[in-house]
């Protein structure tokens, strides 16, 4: 009986408060509250007096201390990581925002762009515009706009990005979408070279940000496969439930298929697959921990790693997305927050190091 075998290992994170990183650095908890404030030591804001962080805050601390000097002196090289899963309600969106706001808060900076045109990412992350009604208007310039000055200029301007990209509610920016991409869906697909639209648009942004965070939509359309194309890394984010497996498989199958196309271009991005991260998970069922444990049989055949933090389904976040917050900010001390938190740190500290190793 599959469902009665043992329950899969399943990361809870704890968290540290102010006296214990004191305790675990050797040092006063004024101090740490001062790196805290500092951005120093990353932390999780729990209320207006107290603060939570965990054990990978304190190996990310110590990994940026040990090598500040090398990464003060880098210069800027937007790292393109593409949220993809062919499978819907996996949780894509939340992912996607909350790492770019905890990435922000590493002291990154961030670029998200919605390529999904219910445009949950762009409604979640941006102030609407408001008209002399009371009406929410349709955004000026969404990624349709970039996607059409490409294909028919050929090139993008600084200029003309900057048209397009507007400031998120937080410390991130964005590059909205609606539905109106799917009226010049035809045009783009017609497009010489369709595949490099968006890595060929996205050029001028290369030495603007350190991150560029793509929320693709479930399927295997133009979004993903110029996603792909315009990526170094691609982060599949799945829920354990039926299907799961094979929308992995999918997405797996598709990035190999780009992979292979991707040699063909002139300065190829690497397409390598960061890892995959499971998300609105039901921790405690059986049902659940049996799916965790095909995912990881899976990623451990095709040699990919799996984020061991594993981010909980939790009411929280829906009534996060209500109030147009983060989870991290709303619920800090949760399970779901503490795990989008490490998860944000294991990647800056996994990309950081790929690129210090590249200069060394």
């Amino acid at each position: 009986n599959n469902w009665a075998l043992e329950p899969a290992d399943i990361d809870t994170t704890k968290y540290l408060d102010v006296k214990a990183l004191a305790n675990e650095l050797g040092i006063d908890e004024s101090n740490v509250r001062r790196r805290i404030s500092n951005n120093i030591l990353p932390a999780l804001k729990k209320n207006t007096k107290s603060y939570i962080s965990t054990n990978r805050a304190l190996e990310y601390y110590h990994f940026t201390s040990a090598n500040e000097k090398q990464l003060k002196n880098q210069t800027k090289s937007a790292q393109t990581i593409t949220i993809a899963n062919n499978k819907g309600g996996c949780a894509k969106t939340t992912t996607a925002t909350n790492l770019a706001g905890l990435l922000s808060k590493l002291g990154n900076k961030v670029l998200l762009i919605d390529y999904d045109q219910q445009s949950n990412a762009s409604l979640m992350t941006l102030e609407p515009i408001i008209d002399e009604h009371g009406m929410i208007q349709p955004f000026d310039y969404t990624i349709k706009d970039l996607l059409l000055e490409q294909k028919n200029q050929h090139k993008v301007s600084l200029e003309f990005l900057q048209k397009i990209i507007r400031p998120s509610l937080w410390e991130f920016d964005v590059i909205p979408c609606d539905i109106s991409l799917n009226s010049v869906r035809q045009e783009l697909e017609s497009a010489s070279a369709k595949e490099m639209l968006l890595k060929e648009a996205l050029k001028q942004l290369e030495t603007v940000y350190d991150y560029i965070i793509i929320d693709t939509p479930p399927s295997l359309a133009l979004e993903q496969t110029t996603s792909f194309f315009a990526s170094d890394y691609v982060l599949i984010v799945t829920n354990p439930a039926t299907f799961s497996m094979m929308g992995i498989e999918q997405t797996v199958s598709l990035i190999r298929s780009a992979q292979e196309q991707n040699i063909l271009y002139a300065k190829p991005k690497a397409i390598e697959v960061l890892g995959v991260i499971i998300a609105a998970a039901e921790v405690r069922t059986n049902v659940t921990k049996h799916y965790i444990k095909e995912i990881e049989t899976f990623c451990t055949e095709e040699s990919i790693m799996m984020f061991k933090e594993i981010v909980s389904k939790n009411i929280k976040v829906v009534e996060s997305h209500a109030l147009s917050k983060m989870i991290y900010e709303y619920d800090a001390s949760s399970d779901t927050s503490l795990a989008y938190f490490d998860i944000a740190m294991t990647l800056d500290m996994q990309v950081k190091n790929s690129r210090l190793k590249e200069v060394s």
